[in-house]
């Protein structure tokens, strides 16, 4: 009776932990020659090295406007998602990537709003079907309301990245209609 009570917590370990999805994955990238993130991604990834170095330089250092942090409180509803596709190779995510976490905090948009995903230098996740994002440059924010697609911010923003969010959110009706 021990033996099949205990045959069964490892066969159920095994099971939970198969199916389990790897978050803030690290592997070395010969073609960029240190340490990326790849896969789906939390802002814990951001506390380990080498990554943490430049996130927090870049998050600390932007300041952004407060006028369009208020309006983005205004105008951000319970249904907004953010969907980011990053490469923490990338120079371009390095920077701009911190500094959007920077902005949500700002205005109050919680973390689990906002979906991370890292890939490597041919923009793929081995395992994983990102396709249908049409990825083509890093990093590509994509800001949706439910599972419609509002805008997307690629590699660099327009103006500022506060600017360009608010004005994704601008087109966006406030209320729909009856």
């Amino acid at each position: 009776m021990q033996k099949t009570y205990f045959t069964a917590i490892i066969l159920l370990f095994f099971t939970l932990t198969g199916f389990s999805q790897d978050i803030n994955k690290i592997e070395f990238s010969e073609r960029v020659g240190s340490m990326i993130l790849i896969g789906e991604c939390n802002l814990d990834a951001f506390t380990m090295e080498p990554f943490q170095e430049w996130y927090d330089f870049e998050y600390e250092e932007y300041t952004p406007e407060q006028s369009v942090i208020e309006k983005l409180k205004k105008n951000i509803n319970d249904v907004l998602r953010v969907k980011i596709v990053m490469g923490s190779w990338c120079s371009d995510s390095q920077r701009e990537v911190p500094r959007f976490y920077r902005i949500m905090d700002d205005a109050g948009i919680p973390d689990e709003k906002v979906e991370l995903i890292s890939v490597n230098r041919d923009k793929v996740v081995p395992g994983m079907d990102i396709s249908a994002l049409k990825i083509e440059r890093v990093p590509t924010f994509i800001v949706y309301d439910g599972i419609k697609e509002l805008g997307r911010i690629i590699e660099t923003p327009a103006e500022t990245l506060e600017k360009d969010l608010l004005m994704i959110l601008s087109k966006k009706p406030l209320h729909e209609p009856e």
